[in-house]
């Protein structure tokens, strides 16, 4: 955890001091973003698991380096988390008529879990086209809450196995909308983590979250 916090304090100090230097930048943008995540938990045994949709919304900050290159920091809410469903088989032997006939029972079980994220990213962009953007960039993931649902339960909270946050990257594309709508843009990013979620190993292996994000960005001053 002491690890995890410790990047957490760099990744905010690089996103202060960009923030701080862009803010004397006649090129300085800021503004207010929000989109849908697709997300999920994968094990590291490859156990299937299925996405959950979330949503994503808060601020950012963009400083144009250049007519090809931007840093844009990010602080946002967001949601995600999986579904699974198990199918446990049970082998039992009975004893019929003096002969031993294996019989098997079948177990399912499914669930869902949540998470809620603070998502600092610090991505660096460059300009394809005047309109076209790439971007890429680590981010880190503040758990605010994990909670745990089976078979249509009531959801049981299970931050206390998680860890405070976890180190991560996003790679994305985004277009300008500019010329239909200045400020607009959209943008499609994927993220994932470096580290693991869970504190101790469990037995389908440490867990890390994978999210899909589409959505959209609007600049308040230019």
């Amino acid at each position: 955890m002491r690890n995890s916090q410790n990047r957490f304090k760099l990744l905010f100090f690089i996103c202060i001091f960009s923030f701080s230097f862009a803010v004397n930048a006649q090129d300085f943008t800021y503004g207010a973003k929000a989109g849908l995540n697709i997300a999920e938990l994968k094990f590291s045994d490859n156990t299937d698991m299925k996405s959950l949709l979330g949503v994503h919304i808060g601020l950012f900050g963009n400083y144009a380096i250049n007519e090809k290159f931007a840093v844009q920091p990010e602080l946002f809410f967001s949601t995600g988390g999986t579904k699974y469903s198990y199918n446990y088989i049970a082998a039992m032997a009975a004893d019929i008529e003096m002969r031993n006939a294996a019989t098997t029972a079948s177990y399912e079980a499914s669930g869902k879990v949540k998470t809620n994220n603070i998502t600092l990213p610090v991505m660096l962009q460059y300009k394809i086209t005047h309109a076209l953007y790439v971007e890429a960039g680590p981010q880190y993931n503040l758990l605010l809450s994990i909670k745990e649902s089976v078979d249509g339960g009531s959801d049981e909270d299970i931050k206390e196995y998680y860890k405070t946050g976890t180190f991560g990257f996003g790679v994305g594309v985004g277009y300008d909308l500019a010329a239909f709508a200045p400020g607009l843009k959209v943008g499609a990013r994927y993220t994932g983590d470096f580290s693991d979620m869970n504190k101790e190993r469990v037995i389908s292996g440490n867990i890390k979250s994978h999210m899909f994000q589409v959505g959209v960005t609007y600049a308040f001053s230019r």
